[in-house]
């Protein structure tokens, strides 16, 4: 009758933690009527101009190598072929 009163006691306990853990504070006030083609998030605020040059920065780091529009590799990373000879024997026109 113990082991009973024992696994009955732990179960409820665990059920009672995961019934808490659901109402986290983070969780509390979300959307959860979603409507097609309506944002119902809050307003974005708006960035002042020194926020917008650094985002732009970023993205200019961030940009392909190949264009050379910012940031990138300097050299290219790939090896010109060293001669023909190996393209002959793939067959390749």
């Amino acid at each position: 009758m113990t082991t009973r009163k024992f696994i009955s006691f732990f179960g409820v306990i665990a059920v009672s933690a995961v019934v808490l853990a659901g109402c986290r504070a983070e969780e509390q006030g979300r959307i959860t009527q979603y409507q097609p083609g309506v944002y119902l998030g809050k307003k974005d605020t708006k960035l002042n101009s020194e926020q917008v040059r650094q985002l732009r920065l970023r993205g200019a780091m961030q940009s392909s190598a190949v264009y050379r529009s910012g940031g990138g590799a300097r050299k290219t990373d790939v090896r010109r072929p060293a001669s023909g000879a190996r393209t002959n024997k793939q067959g390749n026109p």
